[in-house]
């Protein structure tokens, strides 16, 4: 969480009101209403585990909406899909949605005026064996605010798993197009189970007009049927993007329509991206890595510390007119049915030697263990995809998981 997102909880928690629903009044009847009631800083907590027939809107006030403890509340509403929805404002605005299910709905917040919205949304489950097409499970975008205020964003901790019909346009986490200057992270996720197919990757980002900095990080996408994994786009000359997508889990993910679906794609159409792409394991996917600019657009960064193996259609693919300015190291590609770059230093042809049966653990004789390359692990990412140290040995493991280093009684390295 933010300093100021955790600094705006803690007030919520000292210094306003925390209501109860149900409860006493104004709490005593829906919930709609006693979010009504609340003022800004109010934290309310709901104390039933439901299910909830309700869409709630929170909007233009500071609040948290959470479980109280020792309840799972279910959203199961019968009058649409938004089940949840936040809304910023003219002024500064900031809300928490902490720890509820959703069941065939949808989270989603909006940025729809000039004031600061920080929004963060987490420790939610979204479980749906049908949502409408061209529906996310959660979403934040703009409301039409001209100009729009800032944005600041965490999508963490949440768990997500999907049942979609074949070609309807879905996705588990999408960020849209926030034309103020936006900054969040996306982290610690869980996308499973998918549907038949969709049209739309697992995550979704794209960036127009704004400038967005954007860490995707230690996210593990295991779900069939979406049209690749972590996907970003940028289109418009007057935005860019910076962004880190480390430490994720990505298989799975099928090539269902153009322009460039990936377990990880990254396309300039217009604009500017500068990424960081390392400590990813991108396995059993269509395609695995693929990065690409349109001419006038720029893409620059590195492909770092990844393993990509057993990907069906391609495994790395970096356009030749970006790889003078996209750095690849320390890569581990692997029985990919085809590659189309120009392999770095430290580049591995060999088996990663997973744990198997889904299991994309490493096992102890793996060539991927010290053989990644410790600058390209950011000082601020001290934790592996299983929340171990990201760095164990003389040198960072390749790939999201960070296999342990042991010792027998001797004190001799195990193998």
């Amino acid at each position: 969480m933010s300093l100021l997102l955790a600094a705006i909880a803690a007030d919520a928690v000292a210094g306003g009101a925390v209501l109860t629903w149900p409860g006493a009044p104004p709490c005593n009847t829906t919930l709609h209403a006693c979010i009504a009631a609340a003022v800004a800083g109010d934290t309310v907590e709901i104390a039933t585990d439901g299910p909830i027939d309700e869409t709630i809107e929170i909007f233009g006030k500071s609040l948290t909406l959470r479980a109280a403890e020792g309840f799972e509340p279910v959203f199961e509403p019968t009058n649409g899909t938004d089940a949840i929805e936040a809304f910023g404002a003219d002024a500064q605005v900031t809300i928490l949605i902490d720890g509820l299910t959703v069941r065939g709905g949808t989270i989603g917040a909006y940025q729809a005026g000039t004031g600061a919205f920080d929004i963060a949304i987490r420790g939610n489950r979204i479980e749906s064996t049908g949502l409408d097409a061209n529906r996310s499970a959660i979403y934040l975008r703009t409301f039409g605010a001209s100009p729009t205020g800032p944005v600041q964003f965490e999508v963490t901790d949440n768990d997500i798993a999907l049942g979609f019909l074949s070609g309807d346009d879905i996705c588990a986490i999408a960020l849209d197009d926030l034309p103020g200057p936006s900054s969040g992270s996306i982290a610690r996720n869980r996308v499973r189970d998918g549907g038949e197919m969709s049209t739309y990757p697992a995550m979704r980002i794209h960036n127009a007009t704004g400038t967005l900095a954007l860490d995707v990080v230690a996210n593990a996408i295991t779900a069939s049927g979406y049209n690749g994994g972590i996907e970003l786009v940028q289109d418009d000359v007057a935005g860019s993007v910076a962004t880190r997508i480390l430490n994720n889990l990505v298989v799975g993910g099928s090539d269902v329509m153009g322009p460039q679906p990936g377990a990880v794609s990254l396309r300039a159409t217009a604009g500017g991206v500068l990424a960081l792409v390392a400590n990813n394991t991108l396995a059993h996917n269509d395609t695995g890595f693929i990065a690409k600019a349109s001419p006038g657009a720029t893409l620059e960064g590195a492909l770092a510390n990844n393993i990509v193996a057993f990907n069906a259609i391609r495994g790395i693919v970096i356009d030749s007119g970006i790889a003078a300015a996209f750095d690849n190291a320390h890569n581990l590609a692997w029985s990919n049915a085809g590659d189309a770059f120009e392999p770095g230093p430290g580049t591995l042809a060999s088996d990663p030697l997973f744990v198997g049966a889904g299991d994309y653990h490493l096992r102890p004789a793996t060539p991927a263990r010290d053989t990644g390359d410790d600058q390209y692990v950011p000082e601020d990412i001290e934790q592996d995809l299983d929340g171990s140290a990201r760095i164990i040995g003389p040198a960072v493991d390749i790939g999201a998981f960070e296999r342990p280093d042991s010792l027998f009684a001797d004190g001799f390295e195990a193998p």
